[in-house]
């Protein structure tokens, strides 16, 4: 598998205080690794430099061959951010944040339709598209965010804590969708405190507290059937 992205000994310090020792990492296309640690261990941090939005302090770190902070530069739409706050405009409809980001990439208003239909419906979200955000639930703008984040199809997409605002049924789409876009070909980087997530949806864990304290290869289990909570969530869902 292609490396996508590299650490040769990053570490990131803040003033005399530093988040993260020298960090040796890769993701490779096609998977997903998660990243688990406590608050303040450097997770996000080593996720806004993956992104490009944090410089190392020392060391590099590269996606697809660039450094990543250069590639923010050169080619943003390269790497998909999904932070746990969407990030969007309230005052704008779902339509208007979707053609107002996509047209900071060059995308038309046809293009963002075309790449963003088909992801609008299976969020449930087409419905929806002419309201004003600050009509929507955290959770629908939260849906809306990844939506942005892959209508210019990125190599790399980096999820701090996506689900943190959602219910459990979107939730599980959220994951769902991760899981498929690696199968598909796509690297992607997890940052998250559910560990039934992480074990059922990532290829790898890093268990980051400063450093790298742990690398974990994870054999994930087969999916258990739903069971009766679960059952009448999606009952309540379809109106039934």
């Amino acid at each position: 598998m292609a490396t996508v992205v590299k650490t040769t000994a990053a570490t990131k310090s803040f003033g005399e205080r530093e988040v993260l020792a020298p960090l040796e990492l890769e993701v490779n296309a096609g998977e997903v690794v998660g990243v688990i640690g406590p608050n303040g261990g450097g997770k996000s941090t080593l996720l806004m430099m993956m992104a490009g939005l944090l410089e190392p302090s020392s060391g590099t770190v590269t996606v697809c061959g660039i450094a990543a902070h250069k590639l923010a530069l050169q080619s943003a739409g390269r790497v998909g951010l999904v932070m746990a706050r969407p990030g969007l405009y309230p005052l704008l409809t779902g339509r208007e944040n979707l053609e107002y980001f996509g047209g900071l990439f060059g995308l038309s208003r046809d293009e963002v339709r075309s790449k963003g239909d088909d992801l609008l419906r299976r969020f449930d979200l087409a419905a929806h598209m002419d309201q004003r955000l600050s009509t929507w639930s955290t959770g629908m703008q939260q849906k809306l965010s990844l939506v942005r984040a892959l209508l210019l199809n990125p190599d790399l997409l980096l999820f701090d804590e996506p689900a943190a605002n959602l219910d459990p049924l979107a939730a599980q789409t959220l994951y769902d969708e991760l899981r498929e876009r690696a199968d598909d070909g796509l690297a992607c980087v997890l940052v998250t405190h559910n560990l039934v997530a992480a074990e059922s949806k990532c290829d790898r864990v890093w268990l980051i507290n400063g450093r790298l304290v742990e690398e974990i290869a994870i054999e994930p289990p087969e999916p258990p059937a739903a069971g009766p909570l679960m059952l009448a969530w999606q009952r309540m869902e379809a109106g039934a």
